[in-house]
């Protein structure tokens, strides 16, 4: 197929700049530093497993866990390999002479959004083997229902974030401002997304108040609107998933990072019911939605534009 050969040229590609390498360098002392350092010096004892780390999860005062720090890490890394994929080939003409050959703008972007993946998650891929070796090496014991849910739920968000690149690369009008969009999601979803899930709620008590006969939203309904936009944001939905195949509990998953006062907030008003936009299946599909919508909002921009 003609978008395969497209994927094939881009892999080698990438390996030819040393991108695949140097991304396997950075997680194998990724996963592997992170696993030897943390079960040789913190976690010692004959039952540590492999929950202790990957399944490490803090809440409250003092929010933090290590699936967050993976995933900021992983964003970054697959946003800054995709992000020029279509637009720099059109920058410097050699998407003219890919077009002249037996392949449609559709195949480009399809060709890339795989290339670009496999040069992401075959290193992902490596450091979470290279922490298995860790883990056997200081005898610590995997809990395999656990640690390869996560393993392929990481593979996800990768291609995720390759895909949000790829849609940025094929509608930007130049490198510039593909780096600036790409740039910006990062923030977006790293930063400042919470002040997004927190305004939406506000913004429609506001409305309320303004428009006669409305009744204003009920503090159940701001809490389930509120985690309803977090989840929206790919970082946070993978965060969750992998914290719900950790717990087993959804309602706990869906509380993660939450501090004291959200979390006494949110527990009773999940615990009494469970909306079906915050259960783990919808979570999961708004994951792969991020890897669907955006190459396809990109594509149709892309497909009539002068090249």
């Amino acid at each position: 197929m003609s978008w395969q050969a497209v994927a094939q040229k881009d892999f080698e590609d990438a390996i030819r700049s040393r991108w695949l390498w140097g991304l396997s360098a950075f997680f194998l002392l990724f996963f592997g530093g992170t696993t030897t350092l943390f079960y040789a010096y913190v976690a010692t004892g004959s039952d540590a497993s492999s929950d202790a780390l990957f399944g490490l999860f803090a809440s409250g005062f003092l929010s933090f866990s290590y699936t967050g720090f993976l995933a900021f890490a992983l964003a970054f890394i697959a946003l800054i390999t995709s992000y020029g994929a279509v637009v720099d080939e059109r920058e410097s003409g050699t998407l003219k002479l890919l077009l002249s050959l037996p392949h449609d703008r559709r195949d480009v972007v399809t060709g890339k959004i795989a290339g670009r993946s496999a040069v992401v998650v075959i290193p992902a891929l490596v450091g979470f083997l290279i922490a298995l070796v860790a883990l056997l090496a200081t005898g610590t014991r995997i809990v395999p229902e656990h640690f390869f849910p996560q393993v392929a739920l990481t593979a996800l968000l990768a291609v995720a974030f390759v895909s949000i690149g790829v849609g940025v690369s094929a509608s930007a009008d130049s490198g510039r401002q593909a780096t600036l969009g790409t740039l910006g999601l990062y923030f977006l979803f790293a930063l400042l997304w919470s002040f997004v899930a927190r305004g939406f709620p506000q913004l429609l008590t506001e409305i309320a108040k303004r428009v006669p006969g409305m009744e204003p939203l009920s503090n159940a309904l701001t809490v389930k609107l509120r985690l309803f936009v977090k989840y929206l944001n790919p970082l946070r939905a993978y965060e969750t998933l992998v914290a719900e195949v950790y717990f087993g509990d959804p309602v706990q998953a869906r509380l993660v990072k939450e501090g004291f006062f959200a979390q006494a907030q949110a527990a009773p008003v999940l615990q009494e019911s469970l909306p079906v936009y915050l259960t783990g299946s919808f979570i999961f599909a708004v994951l792969l939605a991020w890897i669907v919508v955006p190459p396809l909002l990109g594509y149709w921009s892309f497909r009539d534009r002068d090249l």
